[in-house]
């Protein structure tokens, strides 16, 4: 096998997306999700042998097992909006989504993946289509869900930095909620938001907020981590400045999610 930073193709770029959703949205990779990859493979480089194709997706995997995996699938997902024309990302969202259901069931999770790579790719319209004829979300155990765990966490940014919320932090705030749940129209997206900031109007302790930030935490891979995060610099963002309580929550956040993130140049 290559060394996976070597003679790196398309075709690894592809892999990489691919196995992150398939692996890194629940940490397995069950033998139909690296079937529907490697047939996904097989029909962008007809030329080379399904050996090939499987030490293209192996080289993937262990890229995205690396400390950097975020910053690589970043980059990855950035180039292919580049090197792809629009038919082609359109394909390439269409194997996403195959990757997605081959295990049965389309997880939350991964229509968030689904969501935030859509919108890298300009294709929200498309992949919005998709997720609406896909099988339903898997059930939330009880009614306090993720998408509850992320509202409190933004409140607690927006809010507690100021004692105040501002329009343009809820504007911030329900956009970003909506991406996490594309399927929810926006009044079940304020409900959500409603039922987190009556918790928090009840002052949870340190507890409740750790938590939150633990489930967040256990049930989000890396990919969705750094989404939170940058999240969290837009809603600081949104009000015109980012004052030092908003930085000293997101790089507490930063630590607590083990994953870097940069704001105003800082690296935290």
């Amino acid at each position: 096998m290559l060394n996976p930073r070597e003679s790196w193709s398309r075709a690894h770029d592809l892999a990489l997306v691919y196995v992150a959703l398939a692996y890194g949205t629940d940490a397995k990779l069950t033998d139909k999700e690296l079937s529907t990859v490697a047939d996904a493979l097989a029909a962008w480089r007809p030329d080379i042998s399904a050996d090939d194709v499987r030490d293209v997706i192996m080289e993937a995997l262990a890229v995205l097992l690396d400390d950097d995996a975020s910053d690589e699938v970043i980059a990855a997902i950035d180039r292919l909006h580049t090197a792809l024309s629009l038919d082609e990302r359109k394909q390439a969202m269409m194997d996403v989504m195959r990757i997605a259901r081959a295990d049965g069931v389309l997880l939350g999770r991964e229509r968030t993946f689904i969501a935030h790579l859509a919108n890298a790719w300009a294709l929200k319209s498309e992949a919005a289509q998709m997720l609406a004829q896909a099988s339903p979300v898997a059930a939330q155990d009880n009614d306090w869900s993720l998408l509850h765990d992320l509202g409190l966490l933004y409140i607690v940014l927006a809010h507690s930095t100021d004692n105040k919320l501002s329009d343009s932090e809820i504007a911030a705030m329900l956009e970003r909620m909506g991406q996490w749940q594309p399927e929810f129209d926006e009044q079940e997206i304020r409900a959500v938001l409603r039922e987190a900031l009556r918790i928090y109007s009840q002052s949870p302790g340190r507890d409740e907020l750790v938590r939150s930030v633990s489930a967040l935490k256990e049930a989000l891979p890396f990919l969705q981590r750094v989404a939170v995060l940058d999240d969290l610099t837009y809603i600081a963002e949104s009000d015109g400045s980012v004052n030092d309580y908003e930085r000293e929550i997101i790089s507490s956040m930063s630590q607590a999610f083990d994953v870097q993130v940069r704001l105003n140049g800082q690296l935290f």
